[in-house]
């Protein structure tokens, strides 16, 4: 199973959770290469899909004596005829379905107009000087840190200081008093992706091909998850607004 980083995680809580493959970078590109990536490694059973609805197959897919051949491109049809088969031989309704997956609900908002130059600098401000570093978990005694393919990698001098001031930065930016609890985890694969100790998420990323800035957020409640949305783009000193002029103050000294 590949799909990208901004991929709701409620796959990282249901009985998929073993069958995920790192998480790739945003855009159907990348959950190709990482479909490919999977073949190459043995998988047998491939597919992926993007947070827009797009699903793809790496593999053959068989059902019933029938063979459902490889489609590697975006489909939003399969997905839809798949919940209903599966309705049809549970006997269940479709909101019945849909019931029995982990509660976590999304909401994504952007900034328009903000030049991709800036915001390229603000993402470097709050990210490791070593690009090979895309993912930081916090635990009680240590840092753990994971490489692209989610393979641990060993903690150099500068790693532990480096990342104590980082998220000393982003936790100046995500207070407690905007409901933000300790920050646990940093993923640098597409962006900045905060996961917090409570479980909310907030994922900040440059658009690649407009001067946009969006923020992804996920949470245990659709009300929480809209809340992450509106003050991360609220003007003039929302979270993205905050988490600028920090990058640019701190430059600029």
């Amino acid at each position: 199973m590949v799909v990208p980083i901004s991929c709701n995680d409620a796959i990282d809580r249901g009985n998929l959770r073993g069958m995920l493959e790192a998480k790739t970078r945003i855009g159907s590109p990348y959950v190709i290469e990482g479909m490919e990536r999977a073949r190459r490694k043995g998988r047998r059973a491939v597919c992926g899909w993007e947070a827009n609805g797009g699903f793809l197959t790496g593999s053959d897919f068989e059902s019933g004596g029938n063979i459902l051949a490889a489609l590697p491109t975006r489909d939003a049809v399969l997905p839809i005829l798949c919940v209903l088969l599966a309705g049809q031989e549970t006997g269940q309704t479709i909101a019945g379905l849909f019931a029995r997956l982990p509660k976590r609900f999304s909401r994504a908002a952007l900034l328009r107009q903000f030049p991709r130059s800036r915001a390229r600098k603000m993402t470097r401000y709050f990210s490791p000087s070593d690009v090979s570093v895309k993912q930081v978990s916090f635990e009680e005694d240590r840092l753990s840190l994971s490489d692209e393919n989610g393979n641990e990698m060993p903690a150099a001098d500068a790693h532990p200081e480096e990342m104590k001031e980082i998220r000393s930065r982003l936790g100046n930016v995500f207070p407690a008093e905007l409901g933000f609890p300790g920050i646990v985890r940093v993923n640098y694969v597409d962006g900045i992706r905060i996961t917090f100790s409570n479980g909310d998420v907030a994922h900040i990323r440059p658009s690649g091909n407009a001067d946009e800035l969006r923020i992804y957020a996920v949470a245990d409640t659709q009300a929480r998850a809209d809340e992450i949305g509106r003050i991360g783009i609220a003007e003039p000193d929302g979270i993205l607004r905050r988490m600028e002029k920090t990058a640019t103050c701190d430059e600029s000294q």
